[in-house]
């Protein structure tokens, strides 16, 4: 009977940890001389498209007959070719004075002289290999507090974004239920969008508090949507009577999380990123995040 009710035991003790009404702070453990290492995934996972509105920008390409429209698209295609062809590790360390560097550095899966570009143009090729160039080395750079919000906040909103998709924390104690919003601004239009419609969810939310040997575990929930309707007029390119082509784009995030309070750090950490957008732009693709700890 003693291994049933040990077991039995264990159950109730995992069921309703996360029920009471206990406050838990997620924090960065880093030793100072440590190095914590994430293999960090940001892929594609469907066939995504993505394609400019070339009625819109076809100005900006020297050839804009439909052969040379054709051909800037498929030059765009082996660009984002080279873009995948990436690995990336992202490191944390101890600056001190209660600040977590974050540096995610890349290396092409594929050696520089196996990598063979599709292509009969000549100075495509140079390009492509220039860019293949350009993507090794350190590809984001930035810091949190050890409490958990962003250090950085001279760093490009991209970057920023993120930074904060994978380590901004709550920053104050928090029981389940609790929500947050994140340091995000996923979308970003200049002065030649005019927006008609909008809306925002920014939320993460502590779903359960859980005991796995002996560490306690919080399960994290992240929702984050931005959405944007109206037109968008470039008139160095395109001018129609309408005054604009109308215009749609939608970001989405969803993801899942466990965070070591006893350790300071992700156990685990996955998320879907969904892109919709029509007119000027039309994106319909889906980006895998995730984190998986290197020991």
């Amino acid at each position: 009977m003693k291994p049933v009710l040990t077991l039995l035991l264990s159950v109730i003790t995992f069921s309703t940890i996360g029920q009471n009404n206990t406050a838990v702070r997620l924090q960065w453990k880093v030793a100072h001389n440590e190095k914590l290492t994430y293999f960090t995934v940001m892929s594609d996972i469907d066939t995504a498209s993505f394609e400019m509105d070339f009625g819109i920008l076809g100005k900006a390409f020297s050839d804009s007959t439909k052969n040379g429209l054709e051909e800037s698209k498929a030059f765009f295609k082996r660009l984002n070719d080279v873009q995948k062809n990436q690995d990336y590790v992202t490191t944390l360390t101890n600056k001190g004075k209660g600040v977590i560097d974050i540096v995610m550095t890349t290396k092409p899966k594929i050696p520089d002289d196996e990598m063979v570009f599709d292509t009969t143009d000549q100075k495509q090729a140079e390009v492509l290999k220039m860019l293949q160039e350009m993507s090794k080395g350190v590809m984001l750079r930035g810091s949190v507090y050890e409490t958990g919000g962003i250090h950085s906040f001279w760093i490009k909103s991209a970057q920023k974004n993120l930074i904060a998709m994978f380590f901004e924390l709550p920053g104050k104690p928090i029981r389940v239920g609790d929500t947050w919003p994140l340091e995000v601004n996923l979308i970003a239009n200049d002065q030649n969008f005019d927006c008609d419609t909008s809306y925002k969810i920014n939320e993460v939310m502590l779903t359960d508090l859980k005991i796995v040997d002996g560490d306690t575990i919080a399960v994290l929930k992240y929702t984050i949507i931005e959405f944007v309707n109206g037109s968008f007029s470039a008139p160095s390119f395109y001018a129609n009577e309408e005054g604009g082509k109308a215009t749609m784009m939608k970001f989405t995030l969803q993801g899942v999380a466990e965070f070591s309070i006893n350790d300071g750090r992700w156990v685990s950490y996955d998320g879907i990123m969904s892109l919709v957008a029509t007119g000027v732009m039309t994106a319909n693709k889906k980006t895998k995040f995730s984190l998986m700890r290197s020991e």
